[in-house]
């Protein structure tokens, strides 16, 4: 009996009595406060991981309306003014009704809604601005003067850009050129973008092509235009290569030629060629202008400026003879057409004179033939007054038939100036 009461031990307040290797610790429990059976323990903390479910599908809930009212909400785009786009779903070009009319290009100034990418991708397009692309530094020297540089005084193959002229001269240029784009379709869709092929390669494949890189084109690659603006950039070089080619130093200098009675712009010739090219490749673009900039050789630079010089100055003196030419000309044109008009007139005065004698003689030829006596005396005595309306001073003279004796009649007055010198010749005379 001593031996059982060693190897257990009673229990408080009547409890069964506990093996010693099982042992528990024992837990004071006030008088008269429930004590919680094992069953109830469970069914406790199940209602707690209840609650805590329905509190986490309830969050649950919640991000996935958040998550369905971002994707709704981020799919909403708007087309801005001067723009047009183009949705692609899963790479397929995709059409909506606009103004009751099936359309790929989606028109500016509207909203429109898109599934969010990878499963749609909206590419924007400038297509009712103006694009502008340059030539850059394909036709410029290395280095410049205003970038705080000395000139090179010789010309570095294969890093400076040249063109050479009709007249196999070496000049430098910039060109620009400013267009529209007219149908996005095909500026988009017909030519392959390397930009935005590049956006979508993994790290091996961007590996790879920077592999194939030479060393030193890293920047060249990075700065160089891709897709339809690179299209473009080249076409705009070829052009002004081609065009320049036919032409002088000197008229690329003043950017006019002249042939014949036409006057040519370089950068019109620029445009008209670069279009022709475009209307081969068909880019779905309008040029809108061309504006080109020239530079010459800094090493030959004084002495093109001392040959331009001398050209405009022989310019100068051509035109300047030109107008004094036109001055005389004109000049000799006002008097001949003077002298012209007045013969004309003399010749109208003479022509109506000889007609007015010829009818006069022929009256006076009619009256004669009619009294030839009259007619005679009526011929002196006009003849008489004529000539002796002439003079201050008129003397009838009458000499009688077989006596040497005349008669002088002086009609009209003796002017004072005769008298005046008559009265100073008597004391003459007297002395």
């Amino acid at each position: 009996m001593e031996e059982d009461k060693k190897q257990t031990n009673e229990s408080p307040q009547g409890q069964e009595p506990v093996e010693n290797d099982r042992a528990l610790p024992l837990i004071a429990v006030a008088e008269g406060a429930p004590v919680k059976t094992e069953s109830e323990n469970e069914g406790a903390g199940m209602q707690s991981l209840m609650r805590m479910a329905r509190i986490m599908f309830l969050c649950l809930r919640v991000v996935i309306i958040v998550i369905l009212a971002y994707l709704l909400m981020s799919g909403v785009f708007r087309v801005d003014e001067q723009n047009e786009a183009m949705l692609f779903r899963f790479g397929a070009l995709q059409t909506r009704m606009i103004e009751n009319e099936e359309r790929a290009v989606l028109t500016s100034g509207r909203w429109y809604w898109a599934w969010p990418y990878p499963i749609d991708w909206v590419k924007v397009l400038p297509a009712q601005r103006t694009v502008t692309i340059s030539t850059e530094a394909l036709y410029e020297p290395w280095v410049k003067p205003e970038q705080g540089q000395p000139p090179n005084r010789f010309l570095r193959p294969g890093a400076d850009g040249y063109l050479l002229t009709g007249d196999t001269n070496i000049i430098h240029a910039s060109c620009e050129v400013n267009y529209r784009i007219r149908d996005p379709q095909k500026y988009y869709l017909k030519f392959l973008d390397e930009e935005e092929a590049e956006a979508f390669m993994n790290a091996a494949e961007r590996k790879k092509a920077a592999e194939r890189t030479q060393p030193g084109q890293e920047n060249a690659n990075k700065n160089r235009k891709r897709g339809t603006e690179g299209i473009m950039q080249n076409m705009l070089g070829n052009a002004l290569l081609s065009t320049c080619a036919t032409w002088t130093v000197e008229d690329l200098r003043t950017k006019i030629r002249t042939v014949g009675d036409e006057t040519i712009n370089i950068e019109d010739a620029v445009q008209m060629q670069l279009e022709k090219y475009l209307k081969d490749v068909d880019l779905g673009i309008e040029v809108q202008s061309v504006k080109l900039t020239f530079q010459l050789p800094y090493a030959t630079l004084k002495a093109f400026d001392g040959v331009f010089e001398a050209s405009e100055m022989g310019n100068a003196e051509i035109q300047k003879a030109r107008l004094d030419a036109a001055t005389l000309l004109s000049n000799a044109e006002g008097m001949a057409a003077k002298i012209r008009n007045e013969a004309m007139a003399y010749k109208r005065n003479v022509v109506e004179s000889v007609r007015a004698d010829s009818a006069y003689f022929k009256t006076v030829l009619e009256e004669y033939k009619k009294q030839p006596e009259t007619m005679l005396t009526v011929l002196y005595t006009d003849a008489l007054r004529a000539v002796l309306g002439r003079v201050d001073n008129k003397y009838v003279v009458h000499q009688k038939q077989g006596e040497g004796q005349e008669v002088r009649l002086q009609i009209g007055q003796v002017p004072e100036k005769s008298k005046s010198s008559t009265a100073t010749e008597e004391p003459q005379a007297q002395q």
